[in-house]
């Protein structure tokens, strides 16, 4: 039986963040929705059920928070628990550079400047990058403030830094619709590399290498499987190559000096074991 909640928590904030996952669900950052929040539960988590009206359809959704109402611990949709969406979701640590001192990065409601403004941040504030995409030639990304309510948004990828990672002998896999990286050193004398891994769906990996203007950069992704494919990114995080499937190889000049990124993808609905072959010469 759901009872009344604490003056201390907000309802309004907890319908706001649902029908924000609502929409990075369906991929619709402009759809209207319905939310309504009906109580604590005798377990003491808090309930939020809605709907959301997409352009042909409308999809029924329910959120559950923590008992502080600052922490969302689950969200369904089309008929199902959906973890991928859940604020416990893994991401990267990044930070917001290139800001001027007396100006704000704005963050959207969706990947691009269309979408309205839900916040702003300034140079050196730490976020936790969840998911990115493509929009015309920017790269956008999904970002988790790191705040009590763990409000979410998007802004433009070449304000972000995620600064050097390690490289693990043995990767673990992203969690479903999660990002990881791994830094990827050449063994001495060599100048490329073989790495393998596995991807759930919707998750993906990115490999960051050093590498030099006028440097050929080479890769290849297999096996060729539908739903698997790769993209690269130049070290100011503007696109090299745009989201490609693992049938076509890539050979190609840089331009740019500094770490570049390699991120394998899978959107297929299963996982995916993969290998992507590396070489710069």
């Amino acid at each position: 039986m759901l009872g009344t909640m604490s003056s201390a928590q907000t309802p309004s904030l907890m319908q706001d963040a649902c029908a924000r996952a609502a929409q990075t669900y369906f991929h619709d950052y402009t759809a209207k929705s319905n939310m309504t929040y009906n109580g604590t539960r005798t377990d003491g988590t808090q309930a939020i059920n809605g709907r959301i009206f997409l352009e042909t359809r409308f999809e029924d959704v329910a959120c559950s928070f923590d008992r502080s109402g600052r922490q969302m611990v689950e969200f369904f949709a089309e008929g199902q628990y959906q973890p991928a969406m859940v604020h416990t979701s893994t991401g990267t640590n990044t930070t917001v550079t290139g800001v001027s001192a007396n100006d704000i990065l704005n963050v959207r409601s969706g990947p691009g400047v269309r979408y309205k403004v839900v916040g702003a941040l300034g140079n050196g504030s730490r976020v936790r990058m969840l998911d990115c995409a493509m929009q015309g030639n920017a790269r956008w990304c999904q970002i988790e403030m790191l705040t009590d309510m763990r409000e979410r948004g998007w802004v433009n990828a070449r304000y972000l830094s995620t600064g050097a990672a390690v490289q693990q002998p043995s990767p673990p896999a992203a969690d479903v619709g999660g990002t990881t990286t791994e830094r990827v050193r050449f063994v001495s004398g060599t100048s490329g590399a073989e790495l393998s891994g596995a991807l759930p769906p919707g998750a993906s990996r990115r490999y960051e290498l050093g590498a030099s203007a006028r440097q050929m950069l080479n890769v290849r992704l297999s096996p060729n499987r539908s739903g698997l494919s790769y993209q690269i990114f130049n070290p100011d995080r503007s696109s090299l190559v745009s989201q490609i499937p693992a049938s076509q190889p890539y050979r190609g000049q840089l331009w740019q000096t500094g770490d570049h990124v390699i991120e394998v993808i899978n959107r297929s609905n299963r996982r995916l074991n993969y290998k992507v072959e590396v070489w710069i010469r």
